[in-house]
């Protein structure tokens, strides 16, 4: 059994093996070609590295002069003092410029594919324990009349819907997020289009297409704060795995068998 010991602190070989099957479970699947052995090297290898940057945190943190909550529980000093530890590295990271948000974009274009969405108003009436099919048509066909006789959809929405607010409107969903008695009716609307009165198992509804989108390479409005948080997280690594490096040039690591290994 090996003990590795970080500038004095000891890391059993029980959390080694603990973090080795951790990190066996991650790397497996995205290595199928190679056999057992391989994988379980690789994954030991990657497992003490993790353990060692983590004590080496755990004791830069640990000098942290700034003082406690005075409510903190002891069981949470150690966590807190990291999380600040590695609040205070990260921090400087600047948050990605426009033009590195569209360079990623152009460079990563094929990974951004989405599939059919559609953003729709509806009006719906619940059929629950306390309200019957009979009184939620009832309430459905109302609205349908209301509809009929010209007044804004998102108005009758409001007023008359079980789920109101907003004029009715839902997010953008893709096909497959929503039930299908909702998706067959509301795929098949034209823009500003209204359906129907059709039921699903949720209750009776009217449904109004406001916009859709086809599959394909979603635009880069669309995915620009998912690319900026990438980005950024990008950047804090990075600013992490410099501090980490400075920790281990400066530290006494070392590996030796245990008695009776």
């Amino acid at each position: 059994m090996t003990v590795i010991r970080v500038n004095g602190d000891v890391i059993e070989e029980a959390a080694i093996q603990h973090e080795t099957a951790a990190v066996l479970s991650v790397i497996s699947p995205q290595m199928p070609g190679e056999g057992p052995l391989i994988l379980r090297a690789r994954a030991r290898e990657w497992a003490e590295e993790n353990l060692i940057e983590t004590a080496l945190l755990r004791q830069a943190a640990h000098s942290d002069p700034e003082p406690l909550p005075a409510d903190c529980a002891p069981e949470s000093v150690e966590q807190l003092r990291l999380q600040r530890l590695i609040a205070r590295i990260v921090a400087p990271a600047a948050h990605p410029k426009h033009k590195e948000i569209v360079a990623f974009y152009l460079k990563h274009r094929d990974e951004f594919q989405g599939l059919e969405r559609a953003r729709v108003a509806h009006i719906v009436k619940n059929v629950d324990e306390s309200t019957s099919d009979e009184i939620a048509l009832a309430g459905i066909e109302r609205a349908r009349d209301e509809l009929a006789k010209g007044r804004p959809f998102g108005e009758v929405a409001d007023e008359m819907s079980d789920c109101a607010g907003k004029g009715g409107e839902l997010p953008f969903f893709v096909r497959g997020e929503m039930v299908q008695a909702f998706e067959d009716a509301v795929f098949n609307l034209g823009i500003n289009e209204v359906s129907g009165i059709f039921r699903t198992e949720f209750g009776f509804h009217i449904a109004m297409m406001l916009e859709r989108r086809p599959a394909g390479v979603r635009r880069l409005e669309e995915v620009q704060d998912e690319i900026s948080q990438t980005l950024l997280e990008e950047k804090q690594q990075k600013r992490l795995h410099q501090y980490v490096d400075h920790l281990r040039a400066r530290a006494v690591i070392e590996r030796e068998e245990a008695p009776g290994s």
